[in-house]
């Protein structure tokens, strides 16, 4: 079939073209490139660059939508549109959709001047997608949403920044992944999802190399984390089951380590550990719980320094409930 543009994308286009005109005459000799490409029918799309801040900036920003009525921002869109605002150096954004009635974002509002790019990118190949990427005051940061399912829903929010990244990948249909980081430095959020049906959410509170990290490949599985007022912790959660439930937390803690892997069905496992604040030197809790089976429940609370929990159910049915303090 031949390929043609729509109306709504001669317009857009059009308008943002003069945008930029006008944006390029105020911003003199920094550099801002947009490049909008739209194939379907009915779709929709906008972008706002300025180039203040610091000089020599290379603000650059691609769009690409191939099927029909998708959207980036403007009318008919639940999202502000792809915006990169006071900008900085070697900034770089770019939105691709290529099923059919996916929406997206992406703002990063005031980037400042980097050497390093502070990326952002939001790519979907099925249809019914949706994906919000927000970045704030940003730094040396970078941030990828990945969707190639249908249906499936993500977001991330990172604020003050700092060195950090933050990524979700979604291969399979209706999952929901959210990522939300505050004052970060160093903070690395993963969320995979293979399968169908998961829903994943990963919290970072003023984290110094928090890296949580959140893998579903079965399908129906739920996961969450949170990190608050945490330095050199890690938490893992694998759900290669159905129907599994896991919530791990940290606070006040340096060196604290979780690890929940879950391959059955209706497993549930609360992990939660408190620490000494994040002064002197501290050990740091450890806590591994591994549910092979169906059915089984495990509960662990350390409160406090050094305490480490082991917990592995293979059969059905189990339960366990271990509080250190």
């Amino acid at each position: 079939m031949q390929s043609r543009f729509s109306l709504s994308a001669i317009t857009a286009a059009l308008g943002l073209a003069l945008a930029l005109a006008g944006q390029a005459a105020s911003a003199q000799e920094n550099s801002s490139v947009v490049t909008v490409t739209q194939q379907g029918n009915g779709n929709t799309s906008y972008a706002e660059q300025t180039t203040g801040l610091f000089a020599s900036n290379t603000v650059t920003a691609t769009i690409s939508q191939v099927g029909d009525h998708n959207h980036v921002g403007g009318p008919g869109s639940t999202t502000g549109g792809l915006q990169q605002l006071n900008s900085g150096g070697n900034i770089d954004a770019q939105i691709r959709q290529t099923g059919t009635n996916n929406n997206a974002g992406l703002t990063q509002t005031e980037v400042y001047g980097s050497p390093f790019p502070v990326t952002g990118a939001i790519t979907q190949v099925g249809s019914n997608n949706t994906a919000t990427l927000q970045q704030a005051r940003t730094g040396d940061l970078s941030a990828v949403l990945v969707q190639s399912g249908n249906g499936n829903s993500s977001a991330v929010d990172q604020a003050e920044s700092g060195p950090s990244t933050a990524r979700t990948t979604q291969n399979g249909d209706d999952n929901s992944a959210t990522i939300r980081q505050r004052d970060s430095g160093y903070g690395g959020p993963t969320i995979i999802q293979e399968g169908d049906g998961n829903v994943a959410s990963e919290v970072v509170e003023s984290a110094l190399f928090g890296a949580p990290r959140i893998e579903q490949t079965g399908s129906v599985n739920h996961a969450s984390t949170q990190q608050t007022n945490t330095e050199f912790s890690d938490i893992l959660i694998v759900q290669a089951g159905s129907g599994n439930h896991a919530d791990a937390s940290q606070n006040d803690a340096r060196f604290q380590d979780i690890d929940i892997d879950q391959n059955g069905i209706g497993n549930v496992a609360f992990v939660h550990q408190t620490g000494l604040g994040t002064s002197g030197p501290v050990t740091g809790n450890s806590a591994i719980v591994a549910q092979l089976g169906n059915n089984n429940k495990a509960i662990v609370r350390q409160v406090g320094d050094a305490y480490v929990a082991s917990v592995s159910q293979v059969g059905s049915g189990n339960y366990t409930n271990i509080y250190q303090h």
